[in-house]
């Protein structure tokens, strides 16, 4: 069927309305995209929904269909020429094609009467909001098929849901690149503390600014309470909650105060909390902006708070920042624009711009704007800029262009920095450099000038000189090699090459020796050099020479005379000092490390390094003696004090000094040695411990002697029995003396103990009498109450008891009982195959007068015995710490 011929001006129309719809295609960014299953999902359920092979998710770009999503079809593009969906976007929602053979749309369409021999579609519309269609949810098929009503409405709802999907994504990007744009913009401000946090006031966002003001980084405060902020009393008084409060009613909470540093230091600073808020009205958090206005509190304290009120992040920006769009055009500036330029509000265009610019440098940034418009890259310029009262200032403009995920140049963004100061500082050190290049000149020292593009050296005439050479002779890097010394050619050759090295740090500081060249004079020259790098490339090497012979020979003079110090000091052990009082300087020798064990790195040298490690008992009385002869006439000075070693421990020294006096009598050194007397002094303390110590024992073992007399006599009547057992018990005391006096009377292992006390009863019977235990040291006291004790109850038993016959045998056992926080030690005497014991003695005996009085007096034990049939039990107990506290006494 003939078509009527389309005028121009339908066609016209017909070309707008295309390329309209393109573009709103392209505002979602999805052509050429990978799948994604959100989409694959969506083809899926349409597949199953019409109950057939195929299902599509189909984009219509310009000449060409796009598959976002397929199921059943294997490719992801196909020419537009044979689409179905070509017809569908003509349609108002949907297209559905029963039987395409019977379709005069589709009759002769290649894929209906070729491969695959597609028969039927149907295909739901994608319709942007603005009502553009750019794609349909579809399925296709190779067979006739009905739909159902079902089906149909199922497909037009999953065209909805992609539709939805693709909005989502778009609206998620743009999202993005408002948010990078609002973080550059929240960086640049540096001079702004820019703190978010959610709505409980705990940080979310941590600015540059923030750092450097406030001194905590982001990672330290994400999460932190924004409270760190406010002083104590603010706190207290619930200002960061009453901020909060005040934003949430009136959209923002001004103010001015004082805030508190990471370091704990206050600053003034003027505020501004303001809520963020979702579409929804929901509240997500805050902003607090902050600004040090510490130095400038009494100037600005009312203007600035009037603008924190009501500007926005981009408002406090101390710059101008600006935004264009994608072709350059400047469509926005911020209020400092207007304040330092006094050009009316909205004035922001090509002309405004280029009103306020020197005229000198209206062309050279005409021609930058204009050249990165074009090539979109970023671009930076510096000229000056007309201030409200006609003053120009320098600023220098950077602008970055903005880009979405796909590289498509979207919009400009800039800042214009006001640098008046920096080249005011800059014309200043050009001054000065001239002026530097004349001090230089008449301090005598040389310069080099080694161009390396060029390969050009230049010298000036103190550099010659020290080379040898007269004023004017050529040179080059070989002439430099050749007036070095042999010796020392090498290495700094090698010291070139390495500061010229682009990787390395570009520096030169060296001393070598010359040989003249034309003179043959050595000289010691000291050159300082720094490269220049450009590009991976060192271009250009620049320093000084001096002439430092003579002082090199005084270095050499004074080397000399410290090693004879040196080794003079290294004969003694004292620890010889030299302390200048005009400079508070002491030096020491090496004996200050092997004896006292300070390394060299460690020791101060000051007189309030060496003083601070006099004993504090020690100090007022060392302080005051020195002192005195320092203020005094005298020249000798001698004292003993406790010294710091440097483990911790205190040394006694004899310390022992000379004054060395000017002309004038006024002090001006000393010199002196200090000598470690610790062993005498310990020989001392040693020897006066032990006399008192000996005292103490004779009069404690006399004690202990008449005790055991008077008990012997008590109540005896056999001479020669009374003579025996008296015998027997001093040769039970003097053997436990014995193993105390190899203990220095310290600590006595209790198996040493025990033997000593039955020594005397083993003979034939050593075999009867079985002990053991754990090691247990005894103290002196409890050692000899034990002692004295077991040799009663050995006694006993020899007389009376498992020892008086062939047969009876005495178990001796001991432990320690671990039940409660104080551990107690148990004894058990246990006597088996003696005479039967038939009933208790009718009184206490001496010997168990003995154990009791001796054990429980001297140590507060506990003294319990069983008379059994089978043979006497007896048990000694008591806490361990009253059996060891002499032991615990002298470790402590």
């Amino acid at each position: 069927m003939n078509r009527a011929p389309t005028s121009e001006p339908a066609r016209e129309t017909a070309r707008e309305t295309e390329a309209a719809r393109l573009r709103a295609l392209d505002r979602y960014r999805l052509l050429d995209t990978p799948r994604e299953q959100d989409f694959d999902e969506i083809a899926e359920a349409a597949a199953e929904l019409c109950e057939v092979r195929i299902g599509v998710v189909n984009l219509i770009g310009d000449g060409r269909q796009f598959f976002k999503a397929e199921v059943g079809l294997g490719v992801r593009e196909t020419p537009l020429e044979t689409s179905f969906c070509r017809q569908a976007i003509l349609q108002e929602d949907f297209l559905y094609v029963p039987d395409a053979t019977r379709d005069p749309r589709f009759e002769d369409n290649p894929l209906v009467t070729g491969e695959p021999g597609l028969r039927f579609y149907a295909g739901a519309l994608l319709r942007t909001a603005e009502g553009h269609p750019i794609g349909t949810v579809c399925v296709l098929d190779t067979k006739p098929r009905a739909l159902t009503e079902r089906q149909r409405r199922g497909l037009a709802r999953l065209a909805r849901q992609a539709m939805a999907q693709m909005e989502l994504r778009r609206s998620l990007r743009e999202q993005e690149e408002q948010r990078l744009l609002h973080e550059r913009i929240l960086d640049s401000a540096t001079d702004y503390a820019i703190v978010a946090t959610d709505p409980h006031g705990r940080v979310t966002r941590w600015s540059a600014g923030a750092e450097r003001i406030l001194g905590w980084s982001e990672a330290e405060m994400l999460g932190a309470s924004v409270e760190v902020l406010f002083t104590p009393e603010d706190r207290a008084g619930g200002r960061p909650e009453s901020d909060m409060g005040l934003a949430l009613e009136s959209g923002s909470a001004p103010g001015e105060g004082w805030h508190l540093r990471k370091d704990g230091r206050r600053f003034w600073a003027s505020s501004e909390t303001m809520p963020l808020r979702s579409n929804e009205g929901e509240t997500l958090g805050f902003v607090r902006i902050l600004r040090d206005r510490t130095g400038q509190r009494e100037a600005d304290r009312v203007l600035e708070a009037s603008e924190l009120r009501y500007r926005s992040l981009v408002e406090v920006s101390p710059q101008v920042v600006w935004f264009g769009d994608a072709e350059g055009n400047v469509t926005y500036c911020n209020a400092y624009w207007y304040a330092f330029t006094g050009l009316p509000p909205g004035a922001a265009g090509e002309a405004s711009w280029t009103s306020v610019v020197h005229p000198d440098h209206r062309e050279a940034m005409r021609r930058a704007r204009l050249s990165a418009a074009a090539s979109g890259q970023s671009y930076e310029v510096e000229f000056p800029l007309r201030r409200a009262d006609g003053a120009y200032r320098w600023f220098l403009t950077r602008a970055k262009a903005v880009r979405d995920a796909d590289g498509t140049l979207l919009s400009w963004i800039g800042t214009s920095l006001d640098i008046h100061d920096r080249k005011e500082a800059e014309v200043a050190l050009r001054n000065a450099q001239e002026k530097l290049g004349l001090a230089v000149a008449a301090t005598g020292t040389g310069v080099f000038d080694y161009d390396l593009v060029a390969d050009v050296l230049e010298w000036d005439g103190q550099t010659r000189a020290l080379f040898g050479l007269p004023p004017g002779a050529p040179v080059s890097y070989a002439v430099f090699l050749a007036g070095l010394h042999p010796d020392d050619r090498a290495w700094v050759d090698a010291a070139v090459v390495a500061a010229l090295d682009p990787a390395g740090s570009g520096t030169y500081d060296i001393a070598f020796r010359t040989l003249g060249i034309g003179d043959g004079v050595e000289r010691w020259v000291a050159a300082k050099g720094q490269a220049l790098v450009e590009n991976g490339r060192t271009v250009r090497f620049i320093g000084t020479t001096r002439d430092v012979t003579e002082a090199r020979r005084a270095e050499q003079t004074l080397r000399d005379t410290e090693e004879r110090y040196r080794l003079a000091a290294r004969a003694t052990n004292d620890a010889i000092w030299d302390w200048d009082f005009a400079t508070n300087h002491v030096l020491w020798n090496e004996a200050l490390q092997a004896a006292y064990g300070y390394a060299p790195d460690a020791i101060v040298p000051t007189g309030a390094w060496w003083i601070g490690r006099i004993h504090p008992e020690d100090r007022p009385r060392i302080d005051a003696s020195i002192h005195a002869v320092i203020d005094s006439d005298r020249s000798a000075w001698s004292d003993e004090y406790r010294f710091l070693r440097a483990n911790g421990t205190y040394a006694h020294v004899l310390d022992r000094g000379y004054v060395i006096r000017g002309g004038d009598g006024v002090a001006r050194r000393m010199i002196g040695a200090m000598l470690d007397i610790s062993e005498r002094k310990r020989a001392e303390e040693h020897q006066r411990l032990l006399t008192g110590e000996l005292q103490h024992r004779v009069k404690n073992t006399l004690t202990l002697v008449q005790a055991i007399a008077s008990q012997t006599l008590r109540g005896s009547t056999d001479v020669a029995e009374m003579r025996e057992a008296f015998a027997a018990r001093l040769i039970s005391l003097g053997r436990a003396h014995d193993i105390l006096t190899q203990a220095s009377w310290t600590a006595a292992p209790i198996a040493e103990v025990v033997d000593g006390a039955l020594s005397v009863h083993r003979g034939d019977t050593g075999f009867r009498l079985r002990a053991g235990g754990p090691n247990v040291l005894l103290a002196a006291k409890p050692a000899l109450s034990l002692a004295l004790a077991l040799h009663e109850l050995a006694t006993n038993a020899v007389k009376y008891g498992a020892l008086s016959n062939e047969t009876g045998i005495v178990e001796l056992r001991w432990h320690v009982v671990h039940e409660s926080d104080a551990p107690r030690f148990c004894l058990t005497w246990s006597e088996q195959g003696g005479p039967p014991i038939l009933s208790p003695p009718a009184r206490k005996g001496f010997g168990s007068r003995l154990i009791e009085r001796s054990f429980a007096a001297e140590v507060g034990g506990e003294v319990t015995l069983a008379y059994a049939p089978t043979g006497l039990v007896c048990r000694l107990e008591a806490a361990l710490a009253s059996m060891q506290e002499a032991v615990d006494a002298a470790a402590a």
